[in-house]
């Protein structure tokens, strides 16, 4: 089985966190993304906040926390493992999709898991309600 090493994002406000849907799949992920080469979390996440919400999107670098690695079935891809390394983190100005990405979501505990990637569904999820980032 492929493997894929990505960095996320955590976006938390107002007990919701930040998705997004792709063009690529119909499984809501988190902003970030593969890492290229020896690239660093805030090299990638820099380059990818840019690159997913918009040019005016401000990743507050200050603001990242390591909350921990977590592995499960990539989304839109059956045969392929995704480890995301993630960082809860702060982002400020006005937030688009781009190119990349169809729509934004902001995401609370109750609503409806089906529409998630395995990795937030199965993992994510779970790690941010046991540790009060969200309130389910």
């Amino acid at each position: 089985m492929r493997k894929l090493y990505t960095y996320g994002l955590a976006v938390i406000e107002n007990n919701k966190i930040l998705l997004c849907e792709s063009y690529a799949f119909k499984d809501l992920i988190l902003p970030g993304g593969i890492k290229e080469d020896d690239e660093l979390h805030v090299d990638n996440l820099l380059r990818e906040i840019s690159e997913e919400l918009g040019d005016e999107a401000v990743l507050d670098v200050a603001s990242l926390k390591y909350l921990g690695n977590f592995e499960d079935l990539a989304a839109g891809e059956g045969d392929t493992l995704v480890e995301i390394e993630l960082y809860a983190g702060a982002v400020s100005g006005r937030l688009k999709p781009s190119y990349e990405i169809k729509r934004l979501h902001w995401y609370s505990a109750k609503d409806d898991r089906d529409q998630l990637s395995a990795v937030i569904k199965n993992k994510i999820l779970p790690y941010l309600i046991e540790n009060k980032y969200l309130v389910n």
